[in-house]
């Protein structure tokens, strides 16, 4: 039984002489890069396989380029498409709410000139510094404890000539 594309229990007895789709092709390659991880085939084989899987027109072609392999071998299943998480309107929303006002209050207080709206524009931005330094420190020391419970990779030793 070889692994090629069509199937070993089909009634059709002209299966070899059928033409090979890209879809049949694509099948082989797969079988054969299993092959190549498990061992089976050199990086050479591999290549000269994989070209004459691509050259060949019917699947007669493509069952001698998988001939003396096991029937069994599978192609790795495809890797799903990496989907791009998209960040939670929360996270927007918020972020959004702390960093807008401040520099509209800053725009509002230079146009309008008042004293009133001067100040507190003064108190907001000394409240954002005290909230994000204290913010800063926080990432900061997590990021200090995360790294110290993990094994920090250690230092190469240097040679006794170099001490």
């Amino acid at each position: 039984m070889t692994a090629g594309p069509c199937d070993p229990g089909a009634a059709d007895a002209d299966c070899g002489q059928m033409r090979a789709s890209h879809a049949d092709r694509e099948h082989v390659i797969g079988i054969l890069k299993a092959a190549f991880v498990q061992g089976r085939l050199t990086k050479d084989e591999l290549d000269c396989r994989v070209g004459e899987a691509f050259g060949s027109q019917t699947c007669g072609e493509l069952a001698t380029v998988t001939a003396d392999l096991p029937a069994g071998l599978t192609a790795a299943p495809p890797k799903p498409a990496r989907v791009r998480a998209r960040p939670p309107v929360k996270k927007i929303v918020t972020v959004g709410a702390w960093v807008f006002p401040l520099p509209a209050m800053v725009v509002a207080s230079f146009l309008t000139g008042s004293d009133q709206l001067g100040n507190l524009t003064a108190a907001l931005i000394f409240l954002y510094l005290i909230v994000g330094m204290t913010a800063g420190a926080a990432m900061l020391n997590s990021w200090i404890e995360e790294r110290s419970r993990g094994h920090s990779p250690s230092r190469p030793r240097l040679p006794a000539c170099c001490r």
